[in-house]
């Protein structure tokens, strides 16, 4: 008798053994999932240690320390009121807290420090406006002295590379400098937002801004000089002319003795909102005002705020003005039976650029600081040529040897039922202003045998390639690729959509210390956001962003590193990771849930962030990110070599990872809290035990296939318990 036959006259004692062993099997898989669930509610929504640590990020996200940041606040002004000189401070922590958006930094030369001030943070419930002034020194080191008394009248020596000892696997090993906190006397500027600041001859000037909290929203007109040396502010009162109407969102540069302001907006709630396209001009010798006046037939760029402005030196001095934002009232969104017209805004996201010769100007500026009777220089709008950015907003502006850097920016669309989608974008354009070009300045790729050099045609040649291998930019050099003349084209961008967004930036800490996680609807998963591919690509890779060729690679290590690091601080215990949600290039959940950051190769993308250049550095610092309803204050700050451009250097990783939002509505569907009542809980568990610790010698047996793993054991030891009896037959 074969094998199959024998197979099927078995003894039917054997088979009822076998299903009973399969039963117990299951059984006892049931038991350790039912117990592991059990820890992790209690671990998530009972355990008061681990729900301790999360109030405690809640309180230092929302405070920097344990006190209110109102009576924070208050104190330093009533500190300030009994000064008689300027008091320094050295801040506790790597870089300021709370974070804060719209804020000036602004670069002194001749000491090489950064100096901070105004700005607001939002955190769903309060938006906080800031009046503090506080400096970095980015070289400050350990070593260094502690007496801060002579700092600011000594000149900094002429070292404008940042300390470049940063380990390649760990870039929160980059120096974080020194934040110092200035406390100065009376008088001095109130709590603002989206002003202007320049800087002229030892003094940071700064213009208008708003101040927008739940007792006033105002915008001001008012112009400040900070004395560096003295660290005193004075109030610019106007000797000649009207300044500015009051405004915010408008942009500034330092000209010869001069500064030059454009555009901005007004709001008020019983007025409609202006925005500006006027140009106002400040004489820094006479303390005077003067308006550039135009009839109404001259040709000027619309009206807009938070545009990209930058002053070119050569061939000619001109004024250069790209994008911005506005509104705009469209007569076809007037809605059904409207007979006046329409009623309602339109969002416009510009893109056009336009030049103004500054040279004309001087002839137009008379000796007491007024506009003579001349006529002012023409706008021009000149086309965009190379590889340009897509349309966006919110992008942050340098202007460094006759280049306009933007880095940033969002372009939002309204979707369906009212809903605004936005992008997000984290790459860097500079418009060459001599050419009238733009570059996309992507990060190189590395090579392996140093810099390639081209075939020498002359002496010319052969020294300008020597002085790049130097790592030295010759007067040609401009850091731009020579590719970018040959294109005239919109450049390719892959922003960041809602989708990508919540997937990597998946959870968050609310204001009662409840971990809160965002609820990623399967059909998100498909969308076109340039991604899909890399999220099918593997259920056990982490979701990474779209790097360089060059460092692809490294990030998915260094991210693999991180995640093994959070590990290794409780060995009994791993995280289970998801495609999709538990660890991204962003973040990652600890053995408790909490958020923990992750380590990163490129900045993450936003809005209206800071940037500064020093020597061939760019510095970015801080800005926005929205999630969906969600604001995310970002603190973190970045570096580049213009030069090499081969990396971003992580100076500051920030601590956007555990802030509070307070703006949850309880019924919203959007989030999955740990403490969110008995209501809809299998399925919140269901969708949360993506993040459970769990043994390590369980790790194979997850709650998915549990069962399966139980019902494959129990078919293998009957087979082989058939397969025994098989054999006894044949050798019988």
């Amino acid at each position: 008798m074969g094998k199959k036959d024998k197979k099927k006259t078995r003894d039917p004692e054997k088979k009822a053994a076998l299903a009973a062993k399969k039963d117990a099997k299951a059984d006892k898989a049931a038991l350790k999932r039912l117990a592991r669930e059990q820890d992790r509610l209690s671990s998530l929504s009972i355990h008061d240690d681990d729900r301790e640590d999360a109030k405690a990020i809640a309180s230092n996200s929302r405070n920097g320390g344990g006190e209110d940041i109102d009576s924070i606040l208050e104190s330093f002004r009533n500190r300030t009121k009994e000064l008689t000189s300027a008091e320094l401070e050295v801040i506790d922590t790597p870089f300021p807290s709370p974070p804060r958006g719209t804020f000036t930094w602004t670069l002194c030369p001749t000491n090489g420090l950064f100096y901070m001030f105004g700005g607001e943070f939002y955190d769903g419930a309060e938006n906080l406006v800031f009046d503090d002034l506080l400096r970095w020194d980015p070289d400050y080191k350990e070593s260094h002295s502690d007496d801060e008394g002579d700092d600011d009248n000594n000149t900094k020596e002429n070292n404008l590379e940042p300390n470049n000892n940063q380990d390649e696997g760990n870039p929160n090993n980059f120096p974080t400098g020194q934040w110092t906190r200035i406390l100065s006397p009376l008088p001095h500027p109130p709590p603002r937002c989206a002003h202007s600041a320049v800087f002229h001859n030892d003094g940071i000037y700064i213009f208008g801004g708003e101040c927008a909290t739940a007792e006033k929203y105002h915008h001001y007109r008012d112009l400040w000089r900070l004395d560096v040396k003295k660290n005193t502010w004075e109030e610019c009162r106007s000797r000649g002319g009207n300044p500015p109407a009051a405004r915010s969102g408008h942009r500034a540069v330092a000209w010869r003795h001069y500064m030059i302001l454009f555009g901005g907006f007004h709001e008020a709630l019983r007025t409609e909102t202006r925005w500006f396209n006027d140009i106002h001009i400040f004489d820094f010798q006479t303390f005077t005002w003067a308006e550039l006046q135009y009839g109404k037939l001259a040709r000027l760029p619309p009206a807009r705020s938070a545009c990209n402005m930058g002053l070119c030196t050569a061939p000619t001095e001109s004024l250069f003005i790209y994008g911005g934002y506005s509104k705009l009232k469209n007569p076809n969104l007037g809605g059904a039976g409207s007979t006046g017209g329409g009623n309602k805004s339109e969002g416009i996201t510009h893109v056009d650029c336009w030049t103004l010769p500054l040279k004309s100007l001087l002839n137009a500026m008379g000796k007491g600081g007024g506009i003579t009777g001349a006529s002012p220089p023409a706008w021009e709008r000149i086309s965009r040529k190379g590889e340009y950015p897509s349309p966006r907003a919110g992008t942050s502006t340098i202007t460094h040897k006759n280049k306009m850097l933007l880095f940033g920016g969002v372009l939002d669309s309204e979707g369906d039922h009212h809903r605004m989608e936005s992008v997000f974008y984290d790459d860097l354009f500079a418009l060459d202003m001599e050419r009238k070009r733009w570059f996309a300045m992507r990060l190189k790729k590395a090579s392996g045998g140093g810099r390639r050099r081209r075939k020498k045609k002359d002496s010319e040649a052969d020294v300008e390639n020597e002085s790049d291998e130097d790592g030295c930019e010759s007067d040609n050099n401009d850091g731009l690729d020579n590719d970018g003349d040959a294109k005239n084209e919109e450049a390719i961008s892959s922003g960041w959509d809602i989708g990508k967004l919540k997937h990597d930036m998946f959870a968050f800490i609310d204001g009662d210390g409840n971990i809160v996680y965002e609820k990623i609807e399967e059909d998100n998963a498909g969308e076109d956001d340039g991604h899909s591919s890399e999220k099918k690509e593997s259920d056990e890779k982490a979701h990474v962003v779209e790097v360089p060729i060059a460092l692809e690679s490294d990030t998915k290590k260094n991210c693999a590193s991180e995640i093994n690091k959070g590990q290794k601080q409780k060995p009994n215990l791993v995280t289970k990771t998801n495609s999709k949600i538990a660890a991204s290039s962003v973040m990652k959940v600890d053995v408790r849930g909490l958020p923990m950051a992750a380590a990163r190769q490129t900045p993450l993308p936003r809005i209206n962030c800071a940037s500064v250049i020093r020597g061939n550095i760019l510095y970015i610092y801080g800005g926005v990110l929205e999630v969906g309803d969600r604001e995310v204050t970002l603190d973190d700050c970045w570096s580049i070599d213009l030069n090499k451009r081969d990396k971003w250097c992580c100076i500051w990783p920030g601590q956007m990872h555990c802030q509070v939002w307070k703006g949850i509505d309880s019924d919203n569907d959007s989030y999955i809290s740990t403490d969110r009542g008995d209501s809809d809980k299998e399925d919140d568990d269901e969708y949360m035990a993506q993040f459970e610790p769990m043994d390590e010698n369980e790790e194979e047996e997850n709650d998915d296939d549990e069962d399966d793993v139980a019902m494959k054991e129990g078919e293998s030891m009957e087979n082989k318990v058939m397969e025994n009896d098989a054999v006894e037959s044949e050798v019988e």
